[in-house]
């Protein structure tokens, strides 16, 4: 079974996630704490995060800088109310861009969204629930 981690500041939003993803039989966990995500994975097997952007303690820029340097091909999924946390403009969002983002393990998904566009994104990052790829 795939397991995601979703990664909010808002418990509702996280909530959301992760019916919607139980409801297709991926494992899931939730967490509105950015200091959490480094012990869950190390507790637990994940084969995607789930990133928001704008976090109190930590952006998702940051978390995502981390986890990187620790698990190199881990896709991650940005999810963002904030278009243009992806439009800026700087020197270092351009190196991300053009070293990070485009690994092929790295995906953007605005809110609102449909659960389509979910499980989308989600199945182009990791396939199916079992692994399969294509269901």
């Amino acid at each position: 079974m795939r397991t995601i981690l979703s990664v909010d500041d808002d418990p509702k939003v996280l909530a959301a996630f992760e019916t919607a993803l139980k409801q297709k039989g991926y494992e899931v966990f939730i967490t509105t704490d950015p200091e959490e995500v480094a012990r869950i994975l190390t507790d637990h097997e994940i084969n995607l995060v789930m990133l928001d952007i704008r976090m109190p303690q930590k952006n998702g820029f940051e978390i995502f800088q981390e986890l990187k340097k620790r698990y190199e091909k881990l896709p991650v999924l940005f999810v963002t109310a904030y278009p243009k946390s992806f439009t800026m403009h700087s020197d270092e969002m351009i190196d991300l861009w053009k070293n990070e983002f485009a690994d092929g393990n790295t995906d953007i998904m605005y809110k609102p969204f449909t659960l389509d566009l979910l499980y989308e994104k989600v199945e182009g990052l990791i396939g199916s629930a079992t692994g399969d790829e294509g269901e």
